[in-house]
């Protein structure tokens, strides 16, 4: 039977005696828990001391709670065995609900505070952009005029090329397409109308907008991205630029303030496309094509397409340069923003494009 001797003379000696097993009285229970917690206490075993996990969990659970100036527990090879193992299996400590909460919803969190960290500077960017273009009017000679005629060559005039073979393909799958279905109702001058109505108001503003997109969104994410990596951006405040001012402001007017000029290549080529394929498959010549198309086609297909154009160039400059700017210092998130400029910068339009479509219908445009 295990027992317990206890001595309070100047400091308190416990003397741990017997077979600490599952058989252990609660009275001895009792007796180990009314030792008072906040004195030292000189634990010592008697020579017939024994011990069985029942009885090192009741040990282990007091000696928590206690403060020792010796404690042969510590010594005895098999009582150090059995109290060790209950160290290593001690169970977890309960969490509350709220942690609870916390852990199932780490990830969660993670991306809630993530994407309002991306929104508040988002929102900042944008507001820093607006004060500053207004302020450019006023001052306009804060405009960087060299830089603003630099991105209008790389962004817009170097990619006319592209943008002109591409409206001049789709006004061929426009017509061709559409010819086909008109052949069958006999309607196929109609073919003139349809072609330009989609070419002008939709299609062309839109090719131009995703393949000036792909240019200088990616450009510019790449390009501002790296001046950031090789903080250049840093040195830049440090000498009283502001990065936005100079590398921000003359992307967003080239791309404003030009791609409506774009536009009207675009549209320009597309029917072009349009009235080859409807010469060919149709036998309308050129002269019934362009008599027809000046007389039947509102001009206000036209002007749909050109109010878009702007807006698609301060969509495009916007997003490019704010994935510069948010750029960490690596190569491998330059790549990273730079495809996601593209994509979200496509996207946008896209997004935009049709929120137009349906509200200039509404309004008889």
């Amino acid at each position: 039977m295990p027992f317990l001797k206890i001595n309070y003379s100047n400091k308190i000696e416990v003397t741990l005696g017997g077979a600490w097993d599952y058989k252990i009285p609660s009275s001895t229970i009792r007796q180990l828990e009314q030792i008072p917690n906040n004195k030292e206490i000189s634990l010592k075993l008697d020579d017939d001391f024994d011990l069985d996990f029942c009885g090192g969990k009741i040990l282990h659970s007091w000696c928590n709670n206690r403060i020792f100036a010796q404690n042969e527990l510590l010594y005895n090879q098999k009582s150090k065995h059995i109290l060790k193992e209950l160290d290593s299996s001690q169970k977890p400590k309960d969490k509350t609900l709220h942690e609870e909460i916390i852990v199932a919803h780490k990830d969660s969190f993670k991306i809630i505070k993530s994407f309002s960290k991306k929104l508040y500077f988002a929102f900042g960017f944008l507001g820093e952009i607006i004060s500053l273009v207004i302020l450019s009017f006023i001052k306009p000679k804060n405009i960087r005029v060299k830089a603003f005629f630099y991105h209008t060559q790389e962004s817009l005039i170097k990619a006319v090329g592209i943008v002109s073979l591409a409206c001049f393909l789709i006004g061929i799958v426009i017509a061709y397409q559409g010819s086909i279905q008109l052949k069958q109702f006999g309607a196929s001058i109609l073919i003139v109308e349809m072609s330009a109505m989609l070419t002008l108001r939709e299609m062309s503003p839109i090719i131009a907008a995703i393949i000036i997109a792909g240019r200088s969104a990616s450009s510019f994410s790449a390009e501002i991205g790296m001046m950031k990596s090789t903080q250049e951006l840093d040195a830049m405040s440090v000498m009283g630029f502001n990065p936005i001012t100079f590398l921000v402001i003359p992307r967003i007017l080239a791309l404003c303030l030009i791609m409506p000029l774009v536009v009207f290549i675009a549209d320009l080529f597309g029917i072009l496309g349009s009235m080859f394929i409807s010469s060919l498959q149709l036998d309308i010549s050129t002269e019934q094509f362009l008599e027809r198309f000046l007389t039947m086609v509102d001009e206000r297909h036209f002007w749909v397409g050109m109010i878009k154009a702007p807006f698609f160039g301060l969509i495009i400059s916007l997003i490019g340069c704010y994935h510069g700017f948010i750029v960490a210092k690596d190569t491998r998130s330059i790549g990273l923003h730079t495809t996601k400029s593209v994509v979200e910068s496509i996207f946008a339009v896209i997004a935009f494009d049709a929120i137009c479509s349906v509200i200039f219908t509404e309004l008889g445009l």
